[in-house]
């Protein structure tokens, strides 16, 4: 059997990029917004016009399902099309696209598999306007409920609700009477590791564990210039104290990953002490353990600077996805069609979480890798070559064709 249509996919990939596009480049298709219904569509457009059975669940997860020759359970591919708010062209929906065409060659080579093949698009992948990320695929899997993501909301005050209605967005349709096998993911790398090594595909063996939490110090907010230095509450000055040892545990524990990225100041003006100080922890790591000493390190050290200072400390966590191994049936799979390409190859975890994480709970799965260039993602600039991009794909088909193809 051929090969990918190389043009075809890398023409989608630029109309998708169409939608929500940004005049640096990127694309923002925030999750929930008008311009990720439109992404949604497209790509709706296009199973139709394949004959494909299109299904959309509760909170709008996109299902389009090739039936197979038997009842076996199903092979899902897919990834997510929602994007963040200055994101690129190919982060989630290279991995859409990419099933779209494997199973338009498919359904092209008149060879019907033994095992159905879903296409997936899963919503709310990133978690930017509406927390947590990997919202849909939770649902999927049954670990968030519908009423707690119809009443998620985003900084303005909008609810997941709210929204899916405004947007006619979501369905009543289920996939219990289509047992699901195998889940497999195409998504650029998203960091430097493939590129540096001059490797052609990654073959992802699971994905590392992130803990994020909010962290909030309050104090007083008074005169900058008349309140004595020992008669200050001040909120800045303590949370600068939890940043400043929280910037050491990466020596402590090796392989950890660990970011503040937000860090707000109220009221935030230039001759008022802080009365409060928001901010936000990533930790990851690809080891439970080191992830779970991390997790008590940082309450230590959020407990031990709130009790030295005039402010109080609170945190609260905000999202947590334990580490993941894949299925060695999946990997399998991956590599075997990497060397049928003749490409060459490197088995990685994955720094970043996928939807295949919270799918290899439930279903054995597994992720390919393609390079991206500068190890860039999350940016305008995110780029993966046209060459990589139809390795990826092709590696992609042929490993679901082999899985597809199982008794």
């Amino acid at each position: 059997m051929g090969g990918i249509k190389s043009e075809r996919l890398l023409s989608r990939l630029e109309e998708l990029a169409s939608i929500g596009a940004r005049s640096d480049g990127g694309v923002c298709r925030l999750a929930f917004s008008d311009e990720d219904l439109a992404g949604r569509e497209y790509v709706i457009t296009h199973l139709k016009r394949l004959g494909l059975e299109i299904r959309i669940d509760a909170i709008g997860n996109l299902f389009g399902i090739l039936r197979g020759q038997t009842n076996l359970g199903a092979v899902m591919i897919g990834s997510h099309t929602d994007t963040v708010a200055a994101g690129g062209k190919y982060d989630g929906a290279l991995g859409v696209l990419a099933a779209l065409e494997a199973v338009e060659c498919i359904v092209e080579s008149d060879s019907l598999p033994r095992r159905s093949v879903i296409v997936a698009s899963f919503v709310n992948e990133e978690g930017v306007r509406f927390m947590p990320d990997m919202m849909g695929s939770l649902f999927f899997c049954g670990r968030v409920s519908l009423e707690d993501v119809r009443l998620t909301s985003d900084t303005g005050g909008n609810t997941i609700g709210e929204e899916l209605d405004r947007l006619s967005y979501a369905g009543s349709d289920i996939l219990d009477d289509i047992g699901v096998d195998f889940f497999l993911e195409l998504h650029i790398e998203q960091g430097p590791v493939l590129v540096d090594a001059e490797i052609d595909v990654g073959v992802v063996t699971g994905v590392q564990g992130l803990s994020w939490a909010e962290v909030t110090v309050s104090g007083t907010a008074n005169h900058a210039g008349t309140t004595p230095m020992e008669r200050r509450q001040d909120a800045g000055e303590a949370a600068g104290a939890i940043l400043t040892r929280l910037r050491d545990l990466p020596s402590l524990i090796e392989d950890l990953r660990l970011t503040i990225g937000s860090v707000t100041y109220h009221p935030n003006l230039v001759n008022v002490i802080p009365q409060e100080v928001v901010f936000t922890i990533d930790a990851r790591h690809p080891d439970l353990r080191a992830l779970k000493k991390a997790e008590a390190q940082i309450a230590s050290i959020i407990q031990k600077t709130g009790s030295e200072t005039a402010c109080s400390v609170t945190s609260r966590s905000l999202a947590r996805v334990e580490p993941c191994d894949f299925s060695e049936t999946v990997i399998a799979a991956v590599e075997a069609a990497a060397t049928d390409h003749n490409l060459s190859q490197r088995r990685m975890k994955s720094g970043a979480g996928h939807d295949a994480q919270i799918l290899s709970g439930s279903v054995p799965s597994g992720m390919i890798f393609v390079p991206s260039e500068g190890g860039i993602s999350h940016n305008p600039s995110e780029y993966t070559t046209p060459e990589n991009i139809i390795r990826g794909a092709n590696v992609m088909l042929h490993a679901t064709r082999n899985l597809a193809g199982r008794l």
